[in-house]
């Protein structure tokens, strides 16, 4: 069972409205574990852009180095529901979006 507030993140990074036609409201939903990394692939370039969203607004993100830790520590935290291969795309996609940074 993935923890709550690991759900409630997924939920947000994933959009709130996407996870709860899904699973339900996140506060009370228990999907799946399987079910929510299907949902995590298919939305993966939103949840790539939602964490570039996220270290822009962090003031520990001061460059694009910051930015790879900042992702780092937020895909640790999400291992639950994020499996390495996704891992892996997200940091592709997160590179390209932050290339100018």
């Amino acid at each position: 069972m993935v923890a709550r507030d690991v759900l409630l993140q997924i939920a947000r990074l994933l959009g709130g409205d996407a996870f709860a036609e899904r699973f339900g409201p996140p506060q009370t939903a228990a999907p799946d574990p399987d079910a929510l990394r299907a949902l995590v692939d298919e939305r993966l370039d939103g949840v790539a852009a939602a964490l570039v969203a996220e270290a822009a607004a962090s003031d520990d993100v001061i460059d694009r180095a910051s930015a790879n830790a900042y992702l780092d520590d937020r895909l640790r935290t999400l291992a639950d529901v994020i499996d390495d291969t996704q891992a892996n795309r997200v940091r592709s996609a997160f590179d390209e979006l932050t290339k100018e940074w």
